[in-house]
């Protein structure tokens, strides 16, 4: 056993040897061999001497007349050794019970073996054993930090037994002697450390050997939480030890390492590199390579060469409080992160404390360290930690929304507290200002370096407008032009749905005819007949093999048509959808959706959005299915679009035609997806500038022809949320059925199993009884109820209705839902505690349905109506505090 140490404590030192003499079978020990590099402590020379020659008979010291570094010292060591076994340990460890036989037999086996223990932490301040977890296989990244990843399933043989592991941790292991040798030991050129836990493994696994890692030998060692030694060269030896063993080992690979740093490494000399290629050429090892494909494949997967670029950078500012930054704070591994005032460049912060990257992984890395982002609990109220970065997500995975400005995890948000500088995780709460955040700078090139088919179809857009302003209209006309390919697009075939401004009759005409002639025409309908008309009118006088529908206040982004296209290309029967983001009416403020999400319905018929599935984000670029369509922007071939039949041309002006395209898309043969890579601005209107074009309820007799037509015997659950609406009459439906029974489509319950199961998980067809409903009176004021304030989105105590039951006025009546949330019947908007201070104004919103400030609890017991209270981890009445005068009876 060969430990080297320098200027290590007295008590330290002598507890790694004892605890080797103590733990080790006497007959497997044949000597310890303490390596002295150049200690200046006095204690460390006459007086250790003293103590091993009176009570450690089989250790033997060895001292180097100055400091050469731990590679040095244990070469030292290993030369004099004569064991068959090379083991070697730091001088701040603790063997475990029976440690030496596991690392042994596997090298009895295969002398060609080197076997290293598991380590286990003992912190350096309370001397705490932390036990490592079941071990993990070691690897690196292209900046040379050691890694840890999961164990292979096939190598789960059992908990006990040895397993291959690609790079070893560090100083702890076992080698046979000769084999160690054979290998050329370590190189000498190596200086005081750095490195070479890489050469060894390298050259064990390419030139003949294996290296295991054995769960039974158990090894306690100090982490120190800081360097107590300075540096004693006055060069970058760390650099140089790593541009030794990539140029010796890696091949080819070694311009990875060098492109993370290119100047630090050409301004650093490698030294004489001779003896070992030369030992290299001798064992005829393996090329690099060879490693990578055979023992360590997923290094590439992880850890890719060529890193791709974030998704977002620099500082990470608080919208509470803008003066405020995410800041690491200096604290140590497992600490919580907290909030400081911002550097002056919020992109590239001068503090590097500030300094994030929200990388490819989707987790938080700390630019200037190993760490990430962590939230060992989701529990309301738990800090965010800065941990050891792991790469396999569940505690650091993160996403960004850019449309709410919210940093995501599984249902929680990272929240703040700008006076304690708290930075914690909390229910996601669209209205919480403090869960807002702004990165430094956000990537939108991960899609510029795709390259995309040369053979792709060319294109008809068309473009139904009513109405519309003139600059509008232009703009996306004009963006569609400039950003597209020229060669892709066949056509722009505007259709005026009966507009009554004379400016979108002759003026519109001669415009175009005097300036986009070539590419564009007006087709002009002689009355108002709808939207879903009107795109149909403009499908069947189109030319190209693609029609692509846009609405009439959009911007597309650049090179939005190639992702729409080439999905196409691979398979006509796929329609396409782009990212829309949102244009502010009125700013024209542009805002970015967040990373996807697929859509759906509820059995309202409204549109919503389920979460992406693991296997959709793998590539933020590729396209993902997704069940519904938001709207009116999509592409499809125009094949696949008239062997569905287009559209069903007795839907109404608008609504639901997003639902019966969706459904046969999806049942008659095809798939539908969302590309990422293809943006689209949408202006979205606060308000809705035409009236009704009918007298009756035209938006429910087209939810009542696809439902008839399409959702089998789901069709009842829509039917069941407003019985009387949906009386009317859905008219002549044997066309759009025998289309269906010609396409041989499947039965709706194929599309909620097979394309949409989770749907009944976030929108029940029958959802559950409400805890309670009614009127919600004061107890101590019998005569006070609560009533919602519509024009306030508030609540207030008023005179009760006389039926608490089924309250005369809908403003007093709400339902306590099996969300846990408190709707209004009248607007359908949920009670909502954005300010969580007791005492506070309750608010009303939009349900989000996603809890947070809208969870409430009902005490049947006290009567009290209480909110989760989401930082001190406790429930704290909000509406009022609990005392007899503050109680509710629902």
């Amino acid at each position: 056993v060969v430990v080297p140490f320098y200027e290590e404590h007295w008590s330290t030192l002598l507890r790694t040897i004892h605890s080797v003499l103590n733990r080790s079978p006497p007959h497997l020990l044949k000597e310890i061999i303490i390596v002295d590099d150049g200690s200046t402590k006095e204690f460390l020379h006459n007086k250790l001497e003293d103590y091993i020659k009176q009570n450690l008979p089989k250790v033997k010291l060895v001292r180097q007349p100055e400091r050469t570094g731990l590679i040095k010292a244990r070469l030292a060591g290993a030369k004099i050794a004569s064991g068959d076994v090379l083991i070697f340990l730091d001088s701040h460890t603790e063997a475990g019970y029976n440690w030496l036989p596991p690392l042994l037999e596997p090298i009895a086996e295969n002398p060609k073996t080197c076997v290293c223990p598991l380590i286990d932490v003992i912190d350096d301040q309370t001397f705490d054993v932390h036990p490592q977890d079941e071990g993990g296989r070691g690897l690196f990244d292209w900046t040379f930090h050691y890694k840890r990843v999961v164990i292979k399933n096939e190598d789960r043989i059992s908990p006990t037994e040895p397993f291959p592991s690609p790079v070893m941790a560090g100083g702890l292991f076992a080698i046979e002697a000769d084999f160690f040798w054979e290998l050329g030991g370590y190189d000498e050129e190596l200086d005081i450390w750095g490195a070479e836990q890489y050469e060894i493994s390298f050259k064990i696994w390419q030139c003949g050997g294996r290296m295991l890692d054995a769960p039974c030998s158990r090894f306690g060692h100090i982490y120190r939480t800081y360097s107590p030694f300075p540096n004693s060269r006055k060069y970058d030896f760390i650099t140089r030890n790593h541009k030794r063993v990539a140029e010796i080992w890696m091949d080819e690979y070694k311009q990875y390492i060098y492109d993370r740093d290119p100047e630090r490494y050409a301004k650093t000399d490698a030294g004489d590199l001779s003896k070992m290629k030369t030992i290299r050429e001798k064992l005829m090892c393996k090329p690099f390579k060879w490693f990578l494909q055979e023992v360590a494949p997923e290094i590439i997967e992880l850890y890719p060469p060529v890193e791709p670029e974030p998704y977002a950078s620099g500082s990470i500012q608080s919208v509470a409080d803008s003066s405020l930054c995410i800041d690491t704070m200096q604290r140590g591994r497992g600490e919580p992160i907290g909030l400081y005032p911002c550097s002056n460049s919020l992109i590239e912060p001068t503090n590097h404390n500030q300094y994030f990257l929200h990388s490819w992984h989707r987790d938080i890395q700390h630019k200037y360290g190993e760490g990430c982002f962590d939230v060992p609990q989701s529990k309301p109220g738990s800090p965010v930690t800065i941990f050891t970065c792991h790469m396999h997500q569940g505690n650091q995975f993160f996403q960004y929304d850019h449309k709410t400005q919210q940093i995501k995890r599984n249902g929680v948000c990272i929240d703040s507290d700008p006076h304690a500088k708290e930075v914690y995780v909390n229910p996601c709460d669209t209205n919480s200002i403090t869960q807002r955040w702004r990165f430094g700078s956000i990537n939108l090139k991960l899609c510029h370096r795709i390259n995309y088919s040369k053979q792709l179809p060319q294109t008809s857009i068309i473009v139904p407008f009513f109405d519309e302003h003139w600059s509008t209209l232009l703009r996306t006309v004009y963006s569609v032009l400039r950003q597209t390919p020229p060669v892709l697009l066949k056509e722009i075939i505007l259709v005026d749905d009966g507009s009554t401004k004379p400016f979108l009759k002759q003026p519109l005409d001669d415009y175009i005819a005097k300036h986009l002639h070539s590419l564009v025409r007006v087709i002009h309908l002689p009355q108002r007949n709808g939207l879903i008309t009107a795109r149909l009118s403009g499908a069947k006088v189109a030319k190209g093999e693609v029609l692509l529908f846009l609405d009439s206040h959009v911007e597309v982004g650049i090179n939005w048509l190639p992702p729409l296209l080439e999905p196409i290309a691979e398979s006509y029967r796929t329609c396409v959808c782009p990212f829309i983001d949102v244009i502010k009416d009125d700013t024209f403020e542009f805002i970015a959706q967040d990373e996807g999400a697929r859509g759906a319905f509820d059995w309202n018929m409204l549109y919503k959005r389920l979460p992406l599935r693991p296997e959709d984000k793998k590539d933020p670029t590729q396209p993902f299915p997704s069940p519904v369509m938001a709207g009116g922007l999509f592409a499809i071939s125009a094949r696949f679009f008239w062997e569905l039949g287009g559209y069903d041309d007795m839907l109404e002006i608008w609504g639901a035609e997003q639902y019966e395209l969706s459904f046969k898309i999806w049942m008659c043969g095809g798939r539908m997806v969302d590309a990422p890579c293809s943006r689209v601005g949408h202006i979205y209107r606060s308000y809705s500038p035409f009236p009704s074009a009918k007298t009756y309820d035209f938006v429910a007799k087209n939810h009542k022809r696809v439902a008839e037509v399409w959702m089998d015997e789901y069709k009842q659950y829509v039917y069941a949320k407003n019985p009387i609406r949906y009386a009317i009459d859905a008219g002549d439906l044997s066309k759009m059925k025998q289309l269906r029974r010609k396409l041989h489509c499947k039965p709706f319950r194929w599309f909620m199993q097979e394309v949409v199961p989770d749907l009944v998980d976030h929108y029940p067809p029958v959802e559950p009884d409400d805890f309670a409903s009614g009127a919600i009176q004061n107890v101590a004021f019998m005569n006070l109820c609560v009533e919602e304030s519509n024009s306030l989105n508030s609540v207030n105590l008023a005179l009760c209705v006389k039926n608490k039951t089924m309250p005369e006025r809908a403003e007093q009546h709400f339902r306590f839902t099996w969300r846990r949330d408190i709707k209004a019947m009248g607007s359908s908007n949920c009670v909502d505690a954005s300010n969580h201070s007791v005492g506070a104004e309750l608010q009303l919103f939009q349900c989000h349905n996603l809890q947070g400030n809208q969870l409430f609890q009902y005490d049947v017991v006290r009567a009290l109506c209480t909110l989760l209270s989401l930082k001190q981890k406790q429930f704290a009445s909000m509406i009022l505090i609990p005392n007899k005068k503050k109680q509710f009876s629902l």
